[in-house]
């Protein structure tokens, strides 16, 4: 019998895969209608802006997210360590592609309500992101 903690983690497990898949329409799926995103890098206000997000990312640096760990935080919310690997191949921050190699790392905690995602926290590496593919950074 499955319980609600091994559910939430499976959960996060079919988002990962998506993502990875690039079968972005699955995650009409996994997430709630209302999803709220908490992401202090991008503006996403809703499932569809962050499936474009994450679309033009992956397009531009043909990553994968490795998930490192996953972890029970409460009987509603999960943890991902991620780090995400890939290869600069198309713009992205307005630079042109490099070519590089290209990794960072984000611990994202993920609500589930419903059996679905209803909220994310995001706490990703992009600096450290866009140094790599050669954007200037104040210092």
């Amino acid at each position: 019998m499955s319980t609600a903690t091994d559910q939430n983690l499976a959960l996060c497990r079919k988002v990962s895969d998506a993502v990875n898949a690039r079968r972005y329409d699955d995650m009409d799926a996994l997430f709630a209608p209302d999803f709220v995103d908490h992401n202090p890098a991008w503006s996403v206000d809703n499932l569809q802006a962050l499936k474009s997000l994450i679309a033009g990312a992956q397009d531009a640096l043909d990553f994968r997210a490795g998930l490192d760990a996953l972890y029970p935080a409460a009987d509603d919310r999960v943890i991902m360590q991620i780090t995400f690997t890939g290869r600069h191949v198309k713009p992205i921050f307005g630079v042109e592609p490099t070519g590089k190699d290209v990794s960072w790392t984000s611990i994202e905690v993920y609500r589930i309500e419903n059996d679905l995602v209803a909220e994310r926290w995001v706490q990703a590496d992009t600096a450290g992101l866009m140094r790599q593919v050669g954007v200037t950074l104040p210092q």
